[in-house]
């Protein structure tokens, strides 16, 4: 796989790497498509990746909601490390269509295979940016043992540190009404460390693990994954994560801001989870999010 991608360098000298499950959720409205331009905000040059739709999950992928914010999506490798190089933007989305057809080309044949293969495990780590000096991964888990497996994963492929969180739904938002936690190394020596969080450190209140599905956006017949509408949900799922970076109040704005703030930590930017969410709320207030999601 690794061979197979068309990798890229950014004129800059680290790349955060944000890696969201791609087959996408069911059990939420997800608004992480927003995290990379909140990141470029604060100082962190950001690349997302993913696809339109893929099994077995067959869920809300960060391009349907980026697509449905009115984003590019379809970007080469070149254009998108010409983003990441722009101060003013320093954030891109890429479709595996364009950085790795050839594993690509295999979708058809996992909509058949119905099983999760093992191609959904490592398909995030395929590192399609990378910084001048340092690139760093940021992805998520549901299973206990999965943390370990990532960190060998991400130090095959060159990654210089990585934040592993146990998110919902495999991704990288902590739940928001109970404590969490994720694991980080630093350096491609180091060893793995587990971090333990809570939503109360971020001064975070919210009685829902997530930004909920809106009731328009199910279907009558709730018996399987198909009670859901995926297209509505990733339209309004944009919907939430505008506003999030117009500034309301919200379980979209606190998942954006918990996990903007781990990064932020991680990345060495703020001493701690509080300085973080601080750091990427004054980025929201000012304005600087919202601007450089539309650059």
């Amino acid at each position: 796989m690794l061979d197979a991608t068309d990798r890229v360098t950014a004129e800059v000298d680290r790349v955060v790497d944000i890696a969201e499950p791609y087959d996408g959720y069911l059990r939420g409205a997800p608004v992480m498509a927003f995290l990379p331009a909140l990141l470029a905000a604060c100082g962190l040059p950001a690349c997302s990746h993913g696809l339109d739709e893929v099994g077995p999950k067959f869920g809300v992928t960060q391009r349907k909601v980026l697509k449905a914010a009115g984003i590019d999506v379809d970007l080469s490798p070149q254009q998108a490390a010409a983003r990441i190089s722009q101060a003013d933007i320093a954030w891109a989305y890429l479709d595996q269509a364009s950085f790795c057809k050839p594993l690509h080309d295999l979708v058809p044949l996992r909509k058949r295979m119905i099983k999760r293969p093992v191609l959904t495990t490592v398909e995030v780590l395929a590192k399609p940016v990378c910084g001048r000096v340092s690139t760093h991964l940021v992805t998520g888990y549901v299973h206990k043992p999965y943390p370990p497996v990532y960190e060998k994963l991400a130090k095959l492929a060159g990654f210089d540190s990585a934040a592993i969180i146990r998110g919902v739904e495999g991704g990288i938002t902590p739940a928001l009404n109970k404590p969490a936690k994720y694991f980080e190394y630093h350096g491609l020596e180091g060893a793995l460390h587990e971090i333990d969080t809570a939503p109360e450190q971020l001064a975070i209140t919210q009685q829902q693990r997530c930004e909920p599905i809106p009731a328009d956006c199910m279907r009558s017949d709730q018996s399987s994954q198909a009670s859901v509408d995926v297209e509505a949900l990733a339209i309004a799922s944009a919907q939430a994560g505008l506003a999030a970076l117009d500034g309301k109040e919200g379980a979209a704005r606190d998942c954006l801001l918990y996990s903007a703030a781990i990064v932020l930590q991680h990345m060495g930017k703020a001493e701690s989870l509080s300085e973080g969410a601080q750091l990427a709320a004054a980025a929201i207030a000012t304005g600087k999010a919202k601007q450089c999601f539309h650059n």
